[in-house]
């Protein structure tokens, strides 16, 4: 009897076990009946795209380097629909219409982002052009080395704060927007009723994340010392941390 009380107790435990399991999975976004657990963390073209670019700080002896990001030196913008379109079970058609869809936002994206990567390429060549007379007023001895070094670290701090305040942010912004709804409208043309559903859901869910626009004082989950080279999440120390999204986290979706 002892022994089948024991096996008993054990079932019970091992049924909770799976119950709540179950239920953690689900509101994990794990269940596809529940969609909007699926857009915790909705994100832009404009938040995955968007940030200012990487580079090193300069010193007199080593020159400001860019740092490409491997998710988009190659394969161009990153889109930001990836799980909202594994959530819509989409047809063998729907799904050569979305890769359609998908093509054009891409160019879309990347007319948009061009003038802002233009300009970024701009205020770095200048930078690059400033340490090369400061490097050669050292050598023609109008400036100490310790002059030099000082004018070095004030070029760095210059050219990020250039890199991050560039108007052309803000015009990428609303260009990479625009690229979002449209597709989001096409889409929509193609869809169910109850694929619709699950697309107003992602779509309250991104607008919720956004607050209606972009959240003043917002850096896109990264310490605002990024921006200066300082050490966060998306920084890598006083010599030359990536800085992160300077103008917030996107408009509505």
């Amino acid at each position: 009897m002892k022994t089948q009380n024991v096996f008993k107790t054990l079932a019970m435990v091992a049924f909770s076990a799976i119950s709540l399991g179950l239920v953690a999975c689900s509101e994990l976004g794990s269940n596809p009946a529940e969609p909007m657990a699926m857009f915790n963390n909705v994100q832009t073209t404009f938040d995955l795209n968007g940030q200012p670019v990487e580079f090193t700080d300069a010193s007199l002896e080593i020159p400001m380097e860019v740092r490409e990001r491997p998710d988009t030196a190659k394969k161009g913008p990153r889109s930001p629909f990836d799980r909202l379109l594994a959530s819509l079970n989409l047809t063998p058609d729907q799904k050569v219409q979305v890769e359609r869809l998908l093509a054009a936002h891409k160019d879309c994206a990347t007319a948009a982002l061009e003038a802002l990567k233009t300009a970024e390429r701009a205020i770095l060549d200048r930078a690059k052009a400033a340490r090369e007379e400061i490097k050669a007023s050292v050598e023609a001895g109008t400036i100490t080395r310790d002059e030099a070094r000082q004018k070095v670290r004030d070029l760095n701090k210059a050219t990020r704060e250039a890199i991050k305040n560039l108007p052309e942010r803000e015009a990428a912004r609303a260009a990479l927007k625009e690229c979002d709804d449209r597709f989001l409208t096409a889409l929509r043309g193609i869809l169910t009723e109850q694929q619709i559903t699950i697309l107003d859901k992602f779509i309250a869910a991104r607008n919720g994340r956004t607050g209606g626009g972009p959240r003043d004082g917002d850096k896109g989950g990264r310490d605002s010392k990024d921006s200066t080279g300082g050490k966060g999440p998306g920084g890598r120390g006083p010599r030359g941390g990536g800085s992160g999204d300077s103008t917030g986290t996107g408009g509505r979706g």
